[in-house]
């Protein structure tokens, strides 16, 4: 899954505004990849519907609010918290599905 300018016009109700939504949606990517770990794919994050969740929150919380003076939201904060928790399984190279137990 990936988050669409589409999706986010429809969630928020707006028309237009394609490349700001667009450049806000990569850079929540970025920070969320960023807020949890950089080495995973964003094909790896992608497979998580809360990784596109808080992707939107991201880009909801900087379209009506584009300083930076507020910070993250609880609600973003506690979506990469999560998905750090997710993320784990990823460490030692392991890959999403597989038999990984948590041991070399």
């Amino acid at each position: 899954m990936t988050v669409t300018v589409e999706q986010v016009q429809t969630e928020l109700h707006i028309d237009g505004e394609e490349e700001i939504l667009q450049s806000l949606i990569t850079e929540g990517q970025d920070y969320i990849r960023s807020a949890v770990d950089y080495n995973i794919s964003i094909e790896d994050y992608e497979k998580y519907p809360l990784f596109d969740r808080a992707v939107k929150t991201y880009v909801s919380s900087y379209y009506y609010d584009r300083s930076t003076g507020v910070g993250t939201s609880k609600g973003l904060a506690m979506m990469i918290n999560h998905l750090r928790g997710r993320m784990w399984q990823f460490a030692d190279n392991a890959k999403p599905g597989g038999d990984n137990d948590g041991q070399n």
